[in-house]
């Protein structure tokens, strides 16, 4: 499951970095937009203005070019700050008049689209507000009133802090429903692990009581069964069960007892017997294999296996004698 946490946080790492690159872009055209059309549409040009959106277009090409490169999650930090430090400026630089329409822009896209923190986020977003009261306070006309200041101030305080909130609440609306959208998609593979883990029991279950080619054609008989009853609801069962019973010719059975089991069993502990027995038959079933044996049945502390099942073999005592003297 740890891999999953770390998947998923790859996963929303990735997806801010899309995010971010998608205001780059945006950002990057924009400014490109507005670099042309001053130049085709202004008759005198302002050195100062042209230099300004030829750095800031420069500028985001760097750094558009930088997202499409595996930056790290403190380098996206810093070029997000970049970011917006650049847009804020030139927004600053370019004219006496900030239009708050921009900086509400930038505030929404600080709290959603930038890889960084809800903290971090937040703190850029009071610092965007902040100086854009000091700078309308700074460049305000002297011809107006400070009334008229006041209330066009104000009301673009409010204006602002509705993008901050909005974003805010954008942020843990779409954090909340990637965590919801995580824990089910872990709680469904948890299960599915859960699942095959106990299917695999049963399975090892099924073969320590009978052979392998006779556990799968039960599976294959049950499986027929279950598609039948699918398509006939009405179909009845019998009374009486499937035999899986074949006839074997020119096989040795080995048969062997555990000797003084009794005075064992009463020495020991059921933990310490049960965990004895396990480490014994498991080691005959080794033997087993290596002799060209198949255990059939064990009861108690009876163990049985037979040679020349399921494949006929003309040394099947051979084997059955060597079992028993590696037993």
């Amino acid at each position: 499951m740890e891999n999953l946490e770390r998947l998923h946080e790859k996963y929303c790492e990735r997806l801010k970095h899309a995010l971010f690159r998608s205001l780059v872009f945006v950002s990057t055209v924009g400014a490109l937009l507005v670099l042309v059309l001053y130049i085709v549409l202004t008759e005198t040009y302002h050195l100062d203005k042209l230099l300004i959106l030829s750095s800031l277009s420069i500028l985001l090409l760097l750094l558009l070019a930088l997202t499409h490169t595996s930056c790290s999650g403190s380098l996206l930090v810093i070029l997000s700050t970049v970011l917006c430090s650049i847009l804020y400026g030139a927004n600053l630089s370019l004219s006496s008049h900030v239009t708050p329409l921009i900086v509400w822009l930038l505030i929404l896209a600080t709290h959603t689209m930038l890889p960084i923190g809800l903290g971090l986020a937040s703190g850029l977003a009071t610092c965007w507000i902040v100086g854009f009261v000091a700078f309308s306070i700074v460049n305000a006309d002297e011809e107006s009133g400070r009334d008229d200041l006041y209330t066009r101030l104000s009301a673009d305080l409010l204006f602002l802090l509705g993008a901050k909130v909005t974003g805010i609440y954008y942020r843990l609306m779409t954090e909340r429903k990637h965590q919801k959208t995580f824990e089910s998609t872990k709680t469904c593979i948890e299960s599915r692990v859960k699942l095959e883990c106990e299917r695999e029991q049963q399975e090892q279950l099924l073969l320590s009581v009978i052979p392998a080619y006779i556990a799968a054609e039960v599976k294959r008989s049950i499986m027929l069964k279950m598609a039948d009853a699918c398509q006939d609801i009405s179909n009845k069962q019998t009374s009486f069960h499937e035999m899986y019973v074949q006839r074997h010719n020119n096989v040795s059975i080995l048969y062997a007892d555990i000797v003084n089991f009794t005075p064992l069993s009463e020495q020991l502990s059921a933990s310490d017997l049960v965990k004895t027995l396990n480490e014994l038959f498991g080691r005959f079933d080794q033997i087993a294999q290596e002799n060209q044996c198949m255990r059939i049945k064990i009861l108690g502390d009876c163990y049985y296996c037979v040679s020349g099942l399921p494949v006929s073999r003309p040394n099947h005592a051979y084997n059955c004698g060597n079992m028993g003297l590696e037993m």
